[in-house]
Order: structure tokens, then sequence, then C-alpha cells
């Protein structure tokens, strides 16, 4: 306590150095905290439902079409749900959209629609009434429904008497049993959830629509289950030629949720920032050096009155706790300030957790990080100061006697400070420079000045017939209003939320492909003017047509790939393609360019456009305005509201806006290491120029005899610079190695140029050095204006 005490009395004196440790200390510190809670509620956190470690997500694979994971088919889940012994029970998921009317405004949610296994196989229940029961997934069953904790409080002012009333969803009434728990959106994110009902002669076993998740028995292998359902699909292949080619495969949750790019980055950015921790220490490391050595007579006096070197090392390193544990405090602060930043600036859904949060595990890495940064940077200059030797620290020339040592640690600090800095700021330019390349990427489509949106029709009041009907009369009314130059409707814009669908096609006749194969290709639904609205173009044959209906023969526009891949260079226009799942045929009339649908890095797929005569209940819309794009959505509204006034347009956006999205993680990437590697710079730069000027102040002597001996300014510029250019170019080509060597961990997350890219090293070593140069240029200048008289005057 008597240390500590003295401790607190020492900085409480030395204000400028205790505020330039703490500020340093918390920067780096709190960096690392706030990105160490990205890294905790992403791969750390357990999810929050019960023994996660049991929880599968239960696939399909087909590795003749290289699907490795694909949603299942309802009647290959019941099948497994029959034959499993390895799992307590499966669950399914299906996609739903719900358009809430006669509470205020009609309003569209996107939810689920679940069997009522689900929440006990989870092990959550919902946060009020009750989940679903047997008997209300049967056809026929009266309709219930659960909403979200968020809509019950947006939408209905928290009404607890809401539970057993009745709320119309896409025309229906169903009774709402229950708000659902917030886990369940981890899972299934919306709003709303309905039983799901499977009638099985109304089934396709080839109809992949469901997310199917199971639980483990206790003590049964992800192995030994993989094995079993191995088996199963065998048997369902042998009893259903058609599946006979599709298998299944078990992921864990933990993959599930979080995609190797992701824990790439996380875990790439964690690196970075302690990386940046370190040159904080280095940093908060070669100051305490300096201090030291001006407390070098302290030390010698203690030593001289009696105390041992393990004394003189317990009241150095107190000393560095105690600024460290002040530090890590105020980087807390920090952290929870970055945390809320994050935050903010996290686009939906990027991360696969509802919010990242400071949790006791933060705050005790927070500590712990305090603690141990306050060890690693003050056992240098405690160590130091317990070697000190009493003689030479109490005659005049003691002093200089220390410089030595001390002076190559804080050199060797330095030129790792210099390394990482390299490290990140090599990483940071590779992420950047990919940020720029992805924003150079061929779309296959004009996305400038088109607004989307959308519209869902209600399945109740809605069948077949009537959508198209209603699609198609939507369409003509669209074009028809003021300040729209063209309008277009389709099932799945690129980069948007529609159904994007994917299914096993083959192309009688003539073909590319080796007899008896089928390829997977994604398929949309276009109505005549979307490929005009967006620009993607037009490059054979001809465009739909309020012609091509449902009793017309059935057409598709092929994109150039898809057309490669059945065709190779034969003209496709007149061929047939067809649907493995049903045997459906259709008539390619039309071939359009290949267009990205779902991330910028990604090649153009095979894809094809059926006729506006197949349309699904949520289609989007897209409208290119001649004008005021806020009228022309205004119009939208109104027009839509005339046709059915119980239908809302939702997820009104620039189609701009989708793309932006797609780029987010690439671009928080880039951010945030660019900030690291800009931070790291500036220490490190710091720490160069801190290291010189003391060393200058220490040779004050030294360079006034250079000087009285005849050597000029020059001369003395020269020396210092060298000083300073040798530990700075030695530290950046350490940085350059070590960059070298890490480059496979950053290789998965940049894209059009290489992890090992030439010009990239060389424009960072050439930035670095001259920061180098920079940081030393001060330092050396001051000691080219050393006046001999005034450097000798106490010898």
């Amino acid at each position: 306590m008597t240390d500590f005490r003295y401790a607190l009395r020492l900085l409480r004196r030395s204000r400028v150095f205790t505020v330039t440790v703490v500020l340093t200390l918390a920067l780096g510190i709190g960096a690392t905290t706030a990105i160490f809670s990205v890294v905790n509620a992403v791969l750390l956190r357990p999810l929050p439902f019960a023994d996660p470690g049991r929880l599968m997500q239960v696939a399909e694979r087909n590795d003749k079409l290289n699907l490795p994971t694909f949603s299942a088919s309802a009647l290959n889940y019941l099948s497994w749900t029959e034959q499993t012994r390895v799992f307590e029970g499966l669950a399914a998921i299906g996609f739903g959209t719900f358009t809430l009317s006669g509470h205020g405004d009609p309003e569209n949610y996107t939810g689920n629609s679940i069997t009522p296994s689900l929440l006990p196989l989870l092990g959550v229940s919902p946060t009020r009434g009750r989940g679903f029961s047997e008997g209300d997934d049967k056809v026929g069953a009266a309709p219930v429904a659960m909403i979200s904790e968020s809509l019950w409080r947006r939408r209905f002012g928290s009404d607890e008497s809401l539970v057993g009333r009745t709320v119309t969803f896409n025309g229906v009434g169903y009774t709402i049993v229950g708000i659902a728990p917030g886990a369940l959106t981890i899972l299934t994110p919306g709003d709303v959830w309905i039983p799901l009902v499977i009638d099985p002669p109304k089934e396709i076993r080839l109809n992949h629509l469901l997310f199917v998740v199971g639980r483990l028995k206790p003590g049964v292998t992800l192995q030994e289950a993989q094995a079993e359902m191995d088996a199963i699909a065998a048997r369902v292949g042998q009893q259903y030629p058609e599946v006979k080619d599709w298998g299944i495969r078990l992921v864990t949750f933990t993959d599930t949720f979080v995609s190797p790019q992701l824990r790439t980055a996380l875990l790439v950015l964690f690196g970075s920032v302690v990386f940046v921790l370190l040159i904080v220490s280095a940093n908060v490391a070669s100051l305490l050096l300096a201090r030291t050595l001006d407390r070098s007579k302290e030390m010698a006096v203690r030593a001289a009155l009696g105390a041992g070197r393990a004394r003189l090392l317990r009241q150095v390193l107190i000393e560095s706790v105690v600024l460290s544990v002040i530090g890590g405090a105020a980087g807390l602060l920090v952290a929870t300030w970055g945390v809320s930043a994050l935050e903010s600036v996290l686009t939906p859904n990027l991360l696969p957790v509802p919010d990242i949060g400071v949790d006791h595990t933060v705050i005790l890495f927070s500590l712990a990080v305090a603690l141990g940064t306050g060890l690693v940077f003050g056992l240098t200059p405690a160590w130091q100061s317990a070697k000190t030797d009493v003689n030479a620290a109490l005659k005049d020339a003691g002093r200089s006697a220390t410089v030595g040592g001390h002076s190559i640690l804080r050199r060797a600090l330095v030129s790792a400070e210099l390394a990482l800095a390299t490290v990140l700021l090599i990483g940071a330019v590779l992420l950047l420079r990919t940020l720029v390349e992805l924003q150079r990427v061929p779309l296959g489509f004009d996305p400038d000045g088109v607004m989307s949106m959308q519209v869902s029709l209600p399945t109740t009041k809605y069948n077949a017939v009537r959508r198209v009907a209603f699609y198609r009369d939507l369409g003509v009314a669209l074009k028809a209003l003021p300040g729209v130059q063209s309008a277009g409707i389709s099932s799945g814009i690129p980069f948007g939320v529609g159904n994007y669908t994917t299914s096993p096609f083959t192309a009688p006749g003539k073909s590319a492909l080796p007899a008896g194969t089928s390829v997977p290709i994604d398929w949309r639904t276009a109505g005549p003017g979307y490929f005009a609205t967006v620009r993607i173009p037009l490059l054979r044959g001809r465009d739909f047509t309020d012609a091509d209906t449902a009793t017309a023969p059935q057409v598709v526009i092929v994109s150039r790939a898809t057309a490669r891949t059945l065709w190779s260079d034969d003209d496709p226009i007149g061929r047939t393609v067809r649907r493995v799942a049903d045997g459906s045929e259709f008539t390619v009339i039309g071939v359009v360019g290949d267009v990205r649908s779902t991330t910028l890095n990604r090649e153009s797929p095979a894809l094809y456009y059926s006729a506006g005569a197949r349309t699904w209940p949520l289609m989007d819309i897209v409208i290119r305005p001649s004008g005021d794009a806020a009228a022309v959505v205004t119009a939208v509204r109104r027009t839509v509201r005339a046709m059915d006034p119980e239908l809302p347009v939702s997820n009104v956006r620039p189609m701009r806006e989708w793309i932006a999205t797609s780029a987010a993680q690439p671009r928080l990437n880039a951010v945030l290491l660019g900030v690291f590697a800009a931070i790291a710079l500036l220490v490190a730069a710091i720490g160069t120029y801190g290291v010189l000027a003391y060393s200058v102040s220490q040779r004050t002597r030294e360079l006034g005899v250079r000087m009285a001996l005849g050597a000029d300014r020059a001369g003395v510029l020269r020396l210092i610079v060298g000083e300073g250019m040798t530990v700075g170019i030695s530290g950046i080509m350490a940085g350059v190695i070590a960059a070298a060597a890490l480059g496979r961990a950053i290789s998965t997350l940049v894209f059009g140029v290489s992890a090992w890219d030439p010009a990239t090293y060389v424009m960072v070593t050439g930035v670095l050095a001259m920061v180098t140069l920079a940081a030393c240029v001060v330092p050396a200048m001051r000691a080219s204006r050393v006046d001999p008289i005034v450097a000798l005057r106490l010898e």
C-alpha cells in the first residue's frame, strides 16, 4: 500500500507524463476491447438456446450439381423425421410475408412458418402466452400466430391483452397466442410466425424450400449422426428415384450463422487491433524507459539505503500497473463508445446476432488486458531499475553510463512498432484496393436512378390466376403514371431480398451438357419492361410481352452464361429447357446479358427469366423516374391502394442502396483496418521521434565534443538521421516479411488484387520510410544546432 500511495503521488506530480500514457493506453485498450466485443458476440458468446452445441442444421446437398448446402424439401423432412434415431427431434422453418391490416395503415412484415416442435427443440419459450401446440399445424386447424416483441411494442403499444385477440394477416384472422422470444429472431428473422402446414399430397419432393434444424441426442457425435443421415438419404433415394442424387449434410449452428469469410474478417480485425495494442505498449514502455533513466539516481539512493532488487522491481511494476488500470478504465469507456458507434453504422443482418453489447466477459477481458499490458510494458523498465549500479549512478557521469542499454532497448521497441505498423498498413491498403475493385465490377445492369419497392399479395385472397392478373394490371398502370420513364415487375431484383430460386435443369436435344446430366440454374420471374427499366441488355431474340400468358406457350429468356452452359456457341433461340423437379419445358425466346445477383465478388451465375405468367405472392417493382422520385413513389402507393386498399408498398429504396449493402462487410473491413493502421502509423512515428529526441538530449555533451573537434552541422544531421533511419528501415523490412508471411490470412478477404501485390508493398514501404524520415528530421535539426560552448560548460 505504501508503494501504491507513492505511485499515485508520483503520477499526480508528473501530470503530462501520466495523461500521455493514460490516453495512449485508453486508445489501445479501448480499440482492442471494442473489436473483442464483436468477436465475443459472434464467435464466443453461446447462442441463446439450450445446449446450442447439440443443435444442427440438417441441409440437403447435391454433389453432382455442386450444391454443398441446400434447402430441404417438405417430403424429405417428413422422411427424416420418421427414420432418424440420432436426433431428439427435428423442426422445419419456411419463409413468408405477412400484410397486417385492420390496425391503422396496412403494413408488410417478413416472417416464417414453423413447426410446433421448433421452440421446444431450441429450449426457448414465448415471453408472453404460449407457442404452437400439436394440432396447430394440421390442415384446417384454426389460424394462430406469434409476433415479435418489437412488433408488439411498436404497433400494438405493448398491449398486454393482445394475446388471445384476433389480428388480420394476409386477409385472414389469426389468434395471437404468444409473443415470440427474442432468441427466435436469430434463427428466423422476422416479426410474424405461423404454424407450418405440410399437406403431403400437394408437395413435390424436389421442391426445396425449408430450413431444417435438429437436436442431437446426448452422447451422439457429429460423425455418428452424419453416418446415419447418409444411410437415410440413401434409403430415401432408393424409394424415390427423383432424389437419388440428393444427400444430407449436417452443419453446426456456429458454421450455419458464421460464414468462413466473416470468421476470417473478425479474426483479422482482432489480430490487427492486438497489433495496435502491442504498438501502444511498446510506446509506453519506451516512455517508461526514458523515465526510468531520469530516476536512476533515485533508484540508486533507494538501493544504497537497503532496498533489494525485488523491492525496486515491485515499486516500478506497481507504478506501471496503476497506469495500466487507469488506462484500462478509460479504455473501457472508449470501448463502450466504440461499440455503440459500430452498432449504429453496421448494416442490418451483417452480423448473425441482434446486438453486440459490453457484457461481463468483455469487462473481464478489458481488465485482463489492462493488467497484462501493465505487466508487459512495465517489466523491462522495472528490470532495468532493479539492475541499477549504485556506484555508477551516484557519480556525476553515472547518467551517461546508463544510456547505452536503455538506448538499445528503446530503439528495438521503435523498430518493433514500425514492423507492426507496416503489417497493418499493407493489410489496410489491400482492403481499400479491394473496395475500389468491387466498385469497378461490371454489374450487367444500370441501377442509377432506379427506385425499387415490393408488394406482397395474400395467398388466401389471391390465387395463382388472380396474382397474375393483378401484377399484369399493376404493370400497365405503373407505366401510365406521369413522371415514369419505364417500369417493370420481377420476383427478385439483383442484390435485393426477393425470391431467389435455384433448380436443376436439362436441355433436351443437342446440348453442351453430357447426356443425362443437369445443372443448377437460378431463375426469376420478369414482366414486360423489366429489362429496359434496369437496363439489362437484350442480346438476341425478343423481350416478354403481355401476350406471354399462362395459356400461351411457356417461354423463358436466358442469360448469356446460361446459353453458353447449355449450348456453347450455338444459337439458343427456339431451344428447350426442362426443369428436373416437375418436367416442365420452356422455349427460349431471348438472351440477355449476365448480371451479378447477390455479391459483388461472385461471378454472374447461370440465370433464366420466366414470363410474368408465373408470379410469386411477393414481387419487386422497379421504376425509372423521369422526374421527382419521391412524387413517383407516392403515385405508386396511390395506385396500389386504388387496386386493393389493404395492400402496402414496402422496402422502398433506390436500387443503388441494395448494391451498397452488398459491399457493407468489405467496406467495414477496409475502414476499421484503415483506422487501426493510421493509429499504428501515428503512434510509431511519435515513438521514433521520441527516441531520437531523447537520444539527442542525452548526447548533448557528446555532440558538443564532436562539433568542438570540427564536425559540421551537416555531419551531425547525417549522423542522427542515419541512426533513426537504420532503426526505421530495419523495422519496416521486418514488417514486410511478416506481412508476406501473413498474406494467406487475408487472401480470402481481398478481391481484384493479390494479397502479395508488389505495388502495394512498395508503396507502403515508401510511405513508411518518408514518415520515419520526417520523424527523424526535427531531432536531427535540433542536434545540428547544439552550441559546443553550452554543451561543454559542465565539463
